[in-house]
């Protein structure tokens, strides 16, 4: 009989099948789990590290995480700025919450998530995403994180929350192919910003927005479907997909190709695009990932931090970074373990 940790787990983290799954994906998610994070402020990519690891090991997260973690709730603000990339690592604090019975962090994730939700003529909407697509998956994995722990009359309006905020963030990114530009004013197909969009959707629907649940969760599939629609013919022949989408100038990039082989797998294990679509390029993705993996869990083809900008010039020459990188260790745990890595350790 399960316990109860193993039922929450479940609960928490639905399995995956494991659409053309490689028996390197269970030692590739153990090696990086092992060696990251190497510096970890509170922040989304900490909160995607120590999710991983608390799914390869039955909840429990690794002692030197654990006491990171601790050292970063007690430095916390009561209430967290509203910096998503900040706030969204208050994913963290809730799993802490779900899976240590952490009372302090509890409340941390609650307020993460209570303040970021403001009244308006149109209803309840979140405050502070700036207009750019890496404040949509942010915002997506705080909400999916903490949403176990809202009180159910909370939750649909947190829903509609985030689900409207999503919306009204594509309307004005996502172009008529699918693709989305980074931001506003940056009108480009940065690889990583469509990773962030596709992502993003793909947490939103699969938790605390699902289809079924409202209006606005259901015009949020159709989005996310035409983006991934828009990303299969772009794949390169390798299996990754380039630091700007479209661009054949651009170098390939790897964290971009981990995110939306993430969110074709999801799509694909919950039926959002029609049997056989996208499993020849979640497989050519994942062996592409794997090949840029070394021995020490460093990496090659890792775009270095992007803000927005105004060209495809300042896109397209962005540094491509080798080495050990914090941010693409979080990403890449996550395809991993969506290759079905938890199931076949």
């Amino acid at each position: 009989m399960p316990t109860r940790r193993e039922l929450l787990v479940a609960l928490t983290w639905p399995a995956l099948p494991a659409a053309g799954a490689s028996p390197e994906a269970a030692a590739t998610a153990r090696l990086l789990a092992a060696r990251y994070p190497v510096h970890a402020p509170l922040g989304y990519v900490g909160a995607l590290t120590a999710s991983a690891q608390r799914r390869l090991n039955g909840g429990r997260l690794p002692p030197g995480s654990r006491q990171a973690l601790l050292a970063l709730r007690e430095a916390a603000p009561a209430v967290p700025p509203i910096d998503w990339p900040v706030r969204a690592g208050h994913a963290a604090f809730a799993e802490a919450a779900l899976h240590d019975s952490d009372t302090a962090s509890r409340e941390l994730a609650l307020q993460a998530v209570r303040t970021a939700i403001i009244e308006t003529a149109q209803g309840p909407r979140l405050a502070g995403l700036r207009n750019w697509t890496d404040d949509l998956f942010m915002a997506a994995l705080l909400f999916d994180r903490a949403r176990p722990l809202l009180p159910g009359a909370e939750q649909p309006r947190a829903a509609e929350a985030l689900a409207a905020t999503l919306l009204t963030h594509a309307e004005r990114l996502q172009r008529g192919d699918g693709l989305f530009d980074h931001a506003e004013g940056s009108p480009v197909a940065w690889g990583r910003g469509n990773g962030f969009a596709s992502l993003g959707f793909a947490l939103a629907l699969a938790g605390p927005t699902p289809s079924t649940a409202s209006q606005d969760g259901a015009r949020l599939l159709p989005r996310l479907q035409a983006h991934l629609r828009a990303l299969l013919p772009l794949q390169q022949e390798d299996g990754l997909w380039r630091q700007v989408l479209d661009d054949a100038a651009s170098p390939v990039e790897l964290t971009a190709t981990a995110m939306n082989l993430t969110a074709l797998a999801m799509a694909r294990s919950r039926g959002w695009l029609p049997a056989g679509t996208a499993d020849g390029a979640i497989a050519r993705a994942w062996a592409a990932v794997n090949r840029r993996i070394d021995a020490e869990g460093g990496f090659s083809d890792v775009c270095a931090s992007t803000p927005a900008g105004p060209t495809l010039a300042f896109y397209r020459n962005r540094p491509i970074t080798s080495g050990r990188d914090d941010r693409a260790a979080a990403l890449v745990l996550q395809a991993a373990l969506a290759m079905g890595a938890a199931g076949q350790a």
